[in-house]
Order: structure tokens, then sequence, then C-alpha cells
């Protein structure tokens, strides 16, 4: 059975074969385009289905790629993964197909050959074909010999220059950690390491456990009964293996567990959230969510602090700097500090997306948006309605699948706070926080960044009406940069600015304030590969132009 993204009402989307509508949230307006299943925006694109093949749709509506494949997936780092010749099973899904890669016109660039694929990572993919995994590179080429073991259901990546694969006994494999050209990095002495490899610098490793194999639908191994601590990119042992369980990193913090209760340690292996709770999250915008021992759940931040009390009813995370919870059965939204900015009286909210949340404000109710200070952005008159994503959104009213824009919606841009430091050295930025996110304007950015090794230009081409972006080239001074902003609360607008990196169009989300594009910190950082740190304790931004980004 396929999975819907459109999923308030994924039985009757997924069975009718609906026209396809290009909205605004003022006026529809009917285009003469025909889909099975529609699904949520990705780099510009959405999958889209019609007599049971794939392809993709840009977000005019158009087609963007034909629909000619038995499977795709979501476009990533600019790459889809694309398969034919496989079979839908009601319990298994999607099965024995074959698998390569698209890039955004629709070119095979990596051969459809494949018995699995994983998505690009630092531009190179796992492949497997014959129960065997190696890489290649985003042109196709094998630039790591298929020779380590793989279940179909493992994921491998690279990060931070590094992989982990497997080898020998498929139930006792040996582990091996190796760099972009194969060669092992260094001398693996554990009995296990995270598959999926590294997350912020750091890899799960453990001793003393036994691996197995699951099902039921699948065959995959596991790890089970061991004891979990961290090592670094160089094999050093940073965090000892005594936990009964630890998560990936993620903004510097790490779940873990330890007979039978969560906390959490930071990046030294100080534990900073007491593990004295009987569940917990991920870490997310500086916060997690724990469940106490009546069940209930609160948030607290990253020094163990409670923020919100526990009286919530299920675990969610925090996004774009809010989170959506229920109070006995009834949803509203909190900030980073606990305060209330959505009462809690909606019959259903979803998570936070491009500053907007879905709403169902009674049961049986239509859904629309709402923004973070409980006000009605779009009416809620859809059927179903999917997150916004790359500034659209798709919905479903009187039956038909549509796209709404939301470049018209202001939103709200707060002067950043946080201390910003540029290789070690404070840098007064004229930012904004919005939607949980911090943006800069772009000719500040690349201004201070000239001369480093992460250096870009910036230009523009007003023939295409486009911002164009080249790494490496030093930053030609216009007059006005590193300019004092009012420190005051503005109003900012969803940009519809064009913009080329290297010659390559790019989808990155910005924002206009008084005439000037500000960009999303973490979306430069990730095209130009510098650092982007946030330090929650000391909320502190770290921009380091020496080492590479990491989500």
């Amino acid at each position: 059975m396929k999975k819907h993204l459109l999923i308030i009402v994924s039985a009757l989307v997924s069975v009718l074969s609906l026209n396809l509508i290009a909205v605004t949230a003022a006026e529809p307006t009917v285009k003469n385009i025909y889909y099975d299943d529609v699904y949520s925006f990705s780099e510009g694109m959405s999958r889209v289905v019609k007599n049971g093949k794939y392809g993709f749709m840009d977000q005019t509506g158009n087609v963007a790629i034909n629909l000619e494949y038995d499977y795709v997936r979501d476009f990533s780092d600019g790459f889809a993964a694309v398969s034919k010749g496989g079979t839908w099973y009601d319990e298994e899904g999607y099965v024995d197909g074959k698998w390569g890669f698209i890039n955004s016109t629709g070119k095979v660039v990596v051969p459809i050959i494949y018995d699995k694929v994983c998505d690009f990572s630092e531009s190179l993919a796992a492949v497997v074909k014959d129960g065997k995994l190696g890489f290649v590179d985003t042109t196709g080429k094998v630039v790591i010999p298929l020779t380590y073991d793989c279940s179909m259901y493992e994921e491998f990546y690279f990060n931070h220059g590094l992989a982990v694969v497997a080898a020998g006994d498929f139930e006792d494999p040996d582990i091996f950690v190796i760099d972009e050209n194969g060669n092992t990095a260094f001398d693996f002495k554990y009995d296990y390491a995270r598959l999926s490899g590294y997350s912020e610098g750091m890899l799960a490793v453990a001793v003393g456990g036994d691996w197995g194999i699951g099902g039921p639908y699948y065959w995959a191994r596991s790890y089970n009964f061991g004891k979990y601590g961290f090592i670094d990119t160089n094999g050093n042992e940073i965090v000892a293996p005594v936990y009964d369980y630890a998560s990936d990193f993620r903004e510097g913090i790490a779940v873990v567990c330890k007979d039978g209760k969560w906390g959490a340690i930071d990046e030294n292996g100080d534990v900073v959230v007491p593990i004295i709770y009987t569940d917990i999250s991920f870490p997310s915008n500086g916060l997690l969510c724990v469940c106490n021992d009546e069940g209930k759940w609160g948030y607290v931040d990253y020094t163990g602090k409670v923020v919100a009390d526990f009286k919530f009813d299920l675990c969610n995370t925090f996004r774009e700097g809010y989170v959506t919870n229920s109070i006995d059965g009834k949803w509203g939204a909190l900030d980073t500090t606990g305060k209330t900015v959505i009462p809690f009286k909606y019959y259903n909210l979803w998570n936070f997306s491009e500053g907007l949340v879905r709403v169902r404000m009674v049961e049986d109710g239509k859904w629309g948006y709402m923004d973070a200070g409980g006000n009605i952005a779009i009416d809620p008159v859809y059927q179903a309605a999917t997150d916004f994503s790359d500034g659209v959104a798709i919905v479903v009213k009187d039956g038909k699948f549509g796209i709404i824009s939301k470049t018209s919606i202001p939103y709200t841009a707060t002067p950043t706070t946080s201390t910003v430091l540029v290789n070690g050295s404070p840098v007064a930025f004229d930012a904004y926080l919005i939607n949980g996110n911090n943006y800069f304007k772009l000719r500040d950015l690349a201004y201070i960044l000239s001369g480093t090794d992460k250096q870009f230009e910036v230009t523009w081409d007003d023939t295409l009406k486009a911002i164009n972006l080249i790494s490496g080239k030093p930053y030609t001074v216009s007059g006005g940069e590193m300019a004092t902003g009012s420190k005051n609360t503005a109003t900012a607008y969803p940009s519809a600015a064009t913009v080329f990196i290297n010659g390559v169009r790019v989808e990155l989300t910005a924002y206009t304030i008084n005439g000037f594009n500000y960009f999303k910190l973490r979306d430069l950082g990730k095209e130009f590969d510098f650092g982007v740190i946030w330090d929650g304790t000391a909320k502190t931004i770290r921009i380091d132009t020496s080492s590479s980004y990491s989500e």
C-alpha cells in the first residue's frame, strides 16, 4: 500500500482521479491536469502518480519530469532516486525494482541497475547490487567498489568525509570506517557502530551486545543489549560505552538511556539533562520533550531546566521555534520559553512549517492554516492539506487537488539577539529570527566571508532578473554592507528572487525586509559548505569556515 502524504483524507485521495487546481488563498483557477496522487513538495518538485506511474510536477502544477517510473523518492541535494520493474504489495510496499538517480532536469545520472540506493550525502550515494554495497558519485561513476555487505533495509551515508560499512558474517559483521577513497580511516575496536554514520562529528559505538535479525516483512540487522558510547572522526573515544542506548548527536546533545531511564549528554560526555525520565524526544530548537512517571509530557532545555510543566498528552518536538501539543485532548502551541502562543482549544494542529501550522478547529471540520500568533492566515476550507514547503502547499477542495502559494502572507521578523562568532570573532550582523530560523543579509555574509576558503561573490543578472552567487570568488563591495539595522521588529515577506549558484538554479528560503533579501543562514552554510553551529547553552551562533556544513 502506498504511503500518502495527504494524511488527513488519504483514503479519499488515493481512490479518486482528481484534477489539479492552481490556487491562491483568494480565488482558485482550474488547470486540466489529472493525477491519482500528489505528494508534498521537496526542492521545488512534487511527486505525482497517474495510472500507477510516477513523475514530478513543479510549483505551477506543470509536469516537470514525465510519469514513467514505478516509484520515485523526493529530491534531495538536487537528485531523486527512481525505480523501474518493481511490484507493490500490501504489507511490504514496493519491492524488487531496479534503482538509479535523476537530476532536476529528469536526466538519468546514475543508471537504473541497482537493487537499492541511499540518497546522496557529500556527493556520494551508497548503492547495492547482488547483496554488495559500494558508492557512486553524482555522475554515476563507481568510486568505491561494491565489496561490502548490506541488508536491503540499512542506510549508509558519508558525513564529515567518513562512512561506516560492514563486511563478513551477516549476523556478526566486521565494521569499518572508510574515507571517500574507500580507505580505512582508523582501526575500529568496537563491536558495533551506527551504520548510518556520523552526526555532528560523533559516531555511536557499542560493545558487549549481540547482532540479531528482525522482520516481520523485511530482514534487517539489529544490535541488542550492548553498552553505547561515542568516538570522534579520528576514532578517539569521547564518551565511554556505558549507556544502554544512545541517539545520534543533534544540536550538540545526544539522548541516552541507563537502567530504563532517559536523559541527555553533551559532546564532552557530561550529563546535562538528568537521566530520570521514562521517555524522551530527540533534541530540537534547544529543547527536549520528556515524560514523567505519571505519563505526562513536559519540556526541558539543554541544562535540564523545566521550561513547560508536565501537563501534555503526548510527545512532540519544536519546529521553527514553536511546538504543537494537546492538553486533555485540546490542541494549542508554545514558544521556546514555554509561553502559550495558540490557545489549547482546537481539535487538531500539525507541526509548524514555514511559519504556518495546519489547523482543524472542530471535529469533522475543514483544514486551514494559522500563524504563530494564533491568527487564521488561510481560511479552513480544505478537505486535506499538506505542510508548506518551498512556499507552497498541496490541498484538496471540492474533490480537486490544489496548490496554495503564501508569497503575500506577512511574517514577523525579530532582530537576532544571539551572539554571532565568525571563526571565533564576534560580528554584529543585521540579522533576523523568522519562524525559528536565523536570516542574514546576503551581501553582509559575503562581505564577512570574503578572503576565507568559503568566500563567494554576489552579482545581479538583469536579463534573467536573478541573483548569481559564485563560490570561491572574493566579494566585490557595493556599499552599505554591515549597516546597522533598527533593532526593531519588522515585517517580512517571502522573497520571489531567483538564485543561481555557479550557474545552477537553486531553491533557497529567503525573505524581503525593507527592500533587502535575507537568506536562511543554514541554507547558505549548506550550499557553500561552511560550519553553522548553534550553542544553545551560550546562546551563540558559530560560523566556521574551516569546517564543513553538518545538519
